[in-house]
């Protein structure tokens, strides 16, 4: 009886979205999450956008580092074909199967990077988005907020960790980027309060984890 209360009734009570900006510890708080999941006997599948499957991670490489500088809508497109592909092929069978899914990424880093930074007008990205998911939404977004100058100074120890010369073209951001990925992430969040949760991403990761997991139970009611 405490595993049918633990295990939700519908597949979209599964799904769940980490957003941010460059640097605020979106992939640790995936990880975080998975394991509580897997401590109650869920299965989890995490993923990330764009990626996901063959198709999606080959147009990730080109997307992250193109070959020339692409228009606002062809980063749409791109971005687009490549979250078609994921939820087609992954994202809805793994939650047709009764397993967890928590994605790194989603469609509200299309909003922000796509619409607010790179200017695509509300219908038309709006548009793309219901025609490459459907009917498949998250059921909880989780958006990792901090400081651009917090942010800016984990991308830069990340670089140096993994001892890359250069990291991808948003890494690379000016501060006015960090800045303006964080004032649209947060504007994004206004606009979907029932779904989106803002969690403080300064604080340590062990801290950001207890926070949202916190979250997550109330909403989805573990």
């Amino acid at each position: 009886m405490e595993r049918m209360a633990l295990v939700p009734h519908h597949s979209r009570s599964r799904f769940i979205s980490i957003e941010g900006g460059e640097g605020v510890g979106k992939s640790y708080l995936t990880l975080g999450l998975q394991t509580r999941l897997q401590a109650l006997q869920h299965e989890v599948l995490l993923t990330r956008e764009p990626g996901g499957t063959p198709l999606a991670d080959s147009v990730r490489q080109i997307f992250l580092n193109p070959p020339e500088k692409p228009t606002p809508l062809a980063e749409l497109f791109l971005v687009s074909a490549a979250r078609t592909q994921h939820v087609a092929q992954l994202i809805k069978p793994t939650l047709a199967s009764n397993v967890w899914v928590i994605c790194d990424r989603f469609y509200d880093s299309t909003r922000v990077y796509q619409g607010d930074l790179a200017g695509v007008p509300n219908p038309i990205l709006e548009s793309v988005i219901a025609h490459s998911v459907g009917d498949c939404h998250p059921d909880i977004t989780f958006l990792l907020d901090c400081p651009a100058d917090v942010a800016m100074s984990r991308v830069r120890q990340r670089t140096k960790v993994l001892q890359l010369d250069v990291g991808n073209r948003y890494d690379e951001g000016s501060r006015e980027m960090y800045e303006s990925l964080r004032s649209a992430f947060l504007k994004r969040a206004r606009e979907f309060p029932e779904r989106m949760v803002v969690i403080d991403a300064s604080r340590t990761p062990k801290q950001v984890l207890e926070d949202a997991w916190a979250q997550l139970k109330q909403h989805l009611k573990l």
